[in-house]
């Protein structure tokens, strides 16, 4: 049987994600991959941009402690997470139809 081959051209760097994902554990973590932008972050309330989402993270005692590689984790005891698309340009021209 033969192996797959992988072969590297120095262009991993250009990969993006076309997907953002949210991974909660328990009440007290919150991974968001794909984030664009940090908007927000208090202690009850962790808001950033991912992929054409907007992900609000309500709580108390929050705190980012990673931004690595896209990604952010936001620890805290975690009462609600709300998603909500982000209008783009062609929302905003045709009244949002």
């Amino acid at each position: 049987m033969q192996k797959p081959s992988f072969t590297y051209m120095g262009r991993a760097s250009e990969l993006i994600p076309v997907r953002s994902m949210v991974t909660i554990s328990g009440d007290s973590e919150a991974l968001i991959e794909n984030c664009k932008r940090i908007l927000e972050c208090s202690d009850i309330r962790c808001s950033v941009t991912a992929g054409s989402f907007t992900v609000d993270i309500w709580g108390s005692d929050l705190s980012l402690t990673s931004f690595a590689n896209g990604s952010v984790s936001v620890n805290g005891k975690i009462r609600s997470v709300s998603v909500e698309r982000r209008c783009s340009s062609n929302d905003k021209e045709d009244g949002g139809k």
